[in-house]
Parts: C-alpha cells; sequence; structure tokens
C-alpha cells in the first residue's frame, strides 16, 4: 500500500492550463473560411469543377466542403451541393466524385451514399475507397459489404486500398476468418499486398490474441522484402507486453532500431506502458530518460504510463512526483491522467486528496468524465460512506458529468450492503427514469440486498426482471439465488432457471448440485 502522502499536492491552476489545452481560438481560422463561405454555391461550384479539371484533388476537396457548408439551412447538403455541381458544368461526373469523397471526410454518410446512388456511371476509385473507409471508422459494417458488392456489380476494379479497408472492416468486427477470405481475394486478383495491408491483418490477428499467427506473418512479411513500419511493430511490441512477454517484445523493439526506424511517441509510450504493467518501473525511466536521445517529446500518455506505474507498485510520492514534473513542463492532464491519479490515491486510501484532486482539475478547466467519478464513489462506498459517496455524485451532474450505470451500480451496491434497501431501490428508480439501462452488477446487488435482508418477494421480482431484459446472471448472481436456503426453498425452480441459464443447460450444471438442492 503506498505510504501517506507527507506534502500537499501542488495542483495547476486555470490560466495556465487553458490556454494550453485550447490550442487555438476561432480568430485563427484561415481568413479562405469566411470569404468562401460568403461565396455564391454557383461560384464555389464552378471552382470545384476547375480543381477537379486540373487534377488538384485536394483543393478541389475542400473547395466542396465549403459547397457542402454553404447549403441553405434546412436542405439535405449532399442534395444541395449535387445540384449545384451538376448545373455548372456539362461534364460533372469528376466533380461529383470528389462530393462523395468529401461527404465521406465529413462523416455524412447516407448523403454520400445519396449521391454515389444517383451517380449514372461508378465515380473514380479513390471516391470508392472513400465512402467505404468512411463506413469503416462509422461502424457500419453491413452497409460496407452491401456498397462493396454493389460497387462490383458496376464494374469498380477494386485495388489494395480498397481491400486493405475490407481487411480493417473485419478487424473491427473481429473476423479473423473473414480477413483471410478478403485477403486470398486480393491474392486470386494478383493485387500485390503493402505494408498497410500485412500491417492491418497483423493488427487483426493481435487483437484477437491471434500472437502467433502475427509473428507468423511479420516473418513472412519480410521476406517478400517489405519493410515493416513503426505501426507494424507497435503492434506486436504491445501484444507481447499485454502478455507479460518483455523479452519477445523487445526483441521487436531492437529490430525496429536495427531496421533503421526511428521510434516515435507512440513507441515510447508502448514502451513504458509494457514495462511498468509488468513492474519493471526502472527500466520503464531509462526508457523515459531515452527519448530525447531520439528528438521525441514527451507526451501526456507517456506520463500517465509513469504515474499508472508508480501507482501500482505502490509508490504515491513517485507518481504524484511524475505529475508534478508534467505539469510544470506545460503539459495538460488529461481524462485519463485524473482517472489514474483518483485511482491511486483511492488504492492507497487517500479518498480525501483525490476529492480535492477532483475539485481542483474541475476548477482548472480540465476535462473529467465518469470514470474518475466512478472510482471515488465506488471507493466511498466500500468504506461504508454513503453520504460522501451520494455527494460526489450530486457533484459529478452539477459539473456536467452525467452518471452512468457504473456509478448507479456502485451506488446501489453500497447501500444494499448496508441494508438501505428503500435508498437503494430509489437510486434504481431514478436510473431506469433517466434512461440508463441497468445491467448484471446492478440486478445481482439489489437481489443480493433483498434476499439478505428478508424480502424474498423483491429479490424474485428482480430476478424476474432481469430475465425479462435478457440480462444473464453471473455466478455470484446463482450463488445468491442458490446457496440461501430460504430463498431456494420458497421458490427452487426460478433458482434451477437462473442455474441453467448461467452454466448453458441442464448438463452443464457442476456435478452433485442437483443432489446438494435436494
Amino acid at each position: 500500500m503506498p505510504p501517506p502522502l507527507s506534502t500537499p499536492l501542488r495542483l495547476p491552476v486555470a490560466p495556465r492550463y487553458l490556454s494550453l489545452c485550447r490550442g487555438f481560438s476561432h480568430s485563427a481560422l484561415p481568413a479562405a473560411q469566411s470569404s468562401h463561405s460568403r461565396d455564391r454555391p454557383a461560384s464555389l461550384a464552378a471552382a470545384v469543377h476547375g480543381s477537379a479539371a486540373a487534377k488538384d484533388f485536394a483543393h478541389a476537396i475542400r473547395l466542396t466542403k465549403y459547397l457542402v457548408r454553404a447549403s441553405t439551412p434546412g436542405t439535405r447538403p449532399g442534395a444541395a451541393a449535387f445540384a449545384a455541381l451538376a448545373s455548372t458544368s456539362a461534364s460533372p461526373a469528376p466533380a461529383l466524385g470528389v462530393l462523395v469523397i468529401a461527404l465521406s471526410q465529413m462523416a455524412l454518410l447516407d448523403e454520400a451514399i445519396s449521391v454515389f446512388g444517383r451517380l449514372g456511371e461508378l465515380p473514380a476509385l479513390p471516391a470508392c475507397n472513400a465512402i467505404l473507409d468512411g463506413l469503416v471508422k462509422a461502424h457500419r459494417f453491413s452497409c460496407v459489404w452491401e456498397l462493396f458488392d454493389q460497387m462490383l456489380e458496376r464494374g469498380m476494379v477494386p485495388s489494395a486500398v480498397t481491400y486493405n479497408t475490407l481487411i480493417n472492416a473485419c478487424r473491427h468486427q473481429g473476423d479473423v476468418m473473414k480477413a483471410w477470405e478478403v485477403w486470398d481475394q486480393m491474392v486470386a486478383r494478383r493485387i500485390d499486398q503493402n505494408v498497410v495491408t500485412y500491417t492491418t491483418m497483423i493488427c487483426a490477428l493481435c487483437e484477437e490474441d491471434r500472437i502467433g499467427e502475427a509473428d507468423r506473418l511479420f516473418v513472412a512479411m519480410k521476406k517478400t522484402g517489405m519493410r515493416p513500419n513503426l505501426y507494424t511493430y507497435n503492434a506486436l511490441m504491445s501484444s507481447h507486453f499485454k502478455r507479460d512477454n518483455v523479452d519477445r517484445a523487445f526483441v521487436f523493439y531492437y529490430d525496429l532500431l536495427k531496421c533503421g526506424l526511428v521510434p516515435n511517441d507512440v513507441i515510447f509510450t508502448t514502451l513504458i506502458d509494457g514495462l511498468c504493467l509488468a513492474n519493471k518501473i526502472s527500466e520503464a525511466k531509462n526508457i523515459f530518460l531515452d527519448m530525447p536521445r531520439y528528438q521525441v517529446a514527451l507526451t501526456v500518455p507517456v506520463y500517465n504510463s509513469l504515474i499508472n506505474g508508480a501507482f501500482r507498485s505502490g509508490n504515491a510520492q513517485e507518481a504524484l512526483a511524475f505529475y508534478q514534473e508534467m505539469t510544470r513542463k506545460g503539459l495538460c492532464p488529461d481524462e485519463i491522467t485524473c482517472s489514474i491519479v483518483v485511482r491511486g490515491l483511492c488504492d492507497g486510501g487517500q479518498a480525501h486528496i483525490a476529492t480535492k484532486f477532483l475539485d481542483v482539475m474541475q476548477q482548472s478547466g480540465i476535462p473529467l468524465n465518469s470514470s474518475s467519478y466512478n472510482v471515488l464513489i465506488d471507493e466511498y462506498c466500500k468504506n461504508g460512506n454513503l453520504d460522501e459517496a451520494l455527494a460526489t455524485c450530486t457533484r459529478m451532474s452539477e459539473v456536467g458529468v452525467e452518471p452512468n450505470v457504473v456509478t448507479y451500480s456502485s451506488l446501489i451496491d453500497g447501500h444494499s450492503k448496508k441494508g438501505k434497501m428503500e435508498i437503494a431501490m430509489a437510486i434504481y428508480t431514478e436510473m431506469v427514469a433517466k434512461g440508463v439501462e441497468p445491467n448484471v452488477v446492478t440486478y445481482t446487488s439489489l437481489i443480493h440486498g433483498h434476499a439478505k435482508h428478508g424480502n424474498i418477494d423483491a429479490a424474485f421480482w428482480l430476478q424476474k426482471e432481469m430475465e425479462e431484459r435478457d440480462i444473464s446472471p453471473n455466478t455470484i448472481t446463482v450463488s445468491v439465488l442458490v446457496d440461501d436456503h430460504s430463498v431456494h426453498k420458497i421458490n427452487p425452480n426460478i433458482c434451477l432457471r437462473c442455474c441453467v441459464r448461467r452454466w448453458g443447460g441442464w448438463e452443464e450444471l457442476p456435478n452433485g448440485w442437483l443432489d446438494n438442492r435436494r
């Protein structure tokens, strides 16, 4: 356990950070934006046609975005821009393809799909790739595959970029088998894989914990003569660190250096975070001190890893020293920093200091999220300080951070364990009224509280509601309903049904369970 803090926290004051964190003011925006926004759509459309004809597509996309923003309020921006472009040129196809790209980049995907559907001929491949990429980023995967099929039907010849986008879709869906199918399609079409293809596939394998396959694909990649990039190495290093395979992670790091690549802040963050997770704080600090040699600027994520590592190793003083060093260097703490510091202080029994820390952060204009407050609320509930837990929840709402299912579940659990079931149910009622969906933790806390204090009817009512919401019980829920003999005697059928849902079928029930219940 971290030792008590011997010195008060020195926290940032508001003026110092507001200017740093905001980055720029609206007055710094390019003057062109205001001038373009005042132009008539027809002149903007003509300029788009000119840039597209000159193959200055980057400028054409910028102009098209201004055209989209200039649409009349209440109209569909894609339709308005389409009309302006179609009416100002006898050959609008190139500019309309640019419109699809612009709408996709602006995340106006329904508009992009609508424009795509209205085009008489298939737009240029970059437009097709842009809309697929936009859909992947929006996690609209069913649309990705449906639109890809339409593109093929309309005569599109996919490129490596197209297939890289599709493999990335499989990666986000967690479907490695489908990713390999897309890979095989590339081979069948004689489209060469590139570094992005390999890296995306390696990321997909790593994220599904198929690290052995990822390692083998990396070897195959190098055998083709292809040079991995920093993203490739980072994916493999991060995965090995997560498996506590520090030595293997460093094999990739040394290979990175041997290949002449210069590590960036992401690589250093992965190294430091991985070493801290392995409780190798001294090695992490050595890597940290090595960053200036590669002219890599210190970043908030790097400090977050060091702060978290120091707290995890039980050294609160060192963690706070890293925090204060970060602020002295002019780096602005982020939401993750705040959550790490609050959790570290609470784990060390310093909830009162964590409360003051959050207050100062909020007053300083540092953005906070529910995670920091939830940690503090949970700590107060575990300590039985329910009044302070509720007060923290109130402050949380007052600063514009809405309680979520974790917040409410902690409060419900804390009150249930103290036998304050009326308050626990009132919190539950408020939660549901605000549209926050309860989860298995919420229900288990309430069921346990009611069963423990003799209100068996309420426990069964909640268990029934849990079933109606299609929320499967966990091991704790089952043990509450089964091991409490008063509950089992009143309604053994519900207990049996709950167990079957938990273990997947009668044949999956633990050996001897039925005998023990007789």
